[in-house]
């Protein structure tokens, strides 16, 4: 099953902003278990702002739904200054080995 990471990074001085909508996602978009499992939500800061990463399990025949799923939320965040996302999908490494015909060791 894959993985869908969404990473997003603003400005520092956006962070209000940032949280005020991310409350209103999660109350509009709360999660939907039918998808898959939130993996984890993490924040961290380097120089040039504030970034966050969220990991979901994607449930078998799901991915579609789940991308379509996060771009409705990215259009909650278009109006931020500097509000950046990339949305990206992966897979384990055992499903990259059999993707070489490999197996994994166990």
């Amino acid at each position: 099953m894959p993985y869908v990471v969404i990473k997003t990074w603003f400005p520092t001085n956006k962070a209000n902003e940032v949280a005020k909508i991310y409350i209103e996602e999660r109350k509009k978009y709360p999660f939907d278990r039918s998808l898959g499992k939130e993996v984890v939500t993490a924040v961290s800061t380097d120089e040039n702002g504030i970034i966050s990463m969220g990991v979901i399990d994607v449930k078998e025949g799901k991915l579609e739904e789940t991308l379509a799923r996060d771009n409705n939320i990215f259009v909650m965040y278009l109006n931020i200054e500097g509000y950046n996302r990339k949305q990206e999908v992966w897979s384990t490494a055992v499903e990259a080995l059999t993707l070489l015909g490999m197996k994994a060791p166990e």
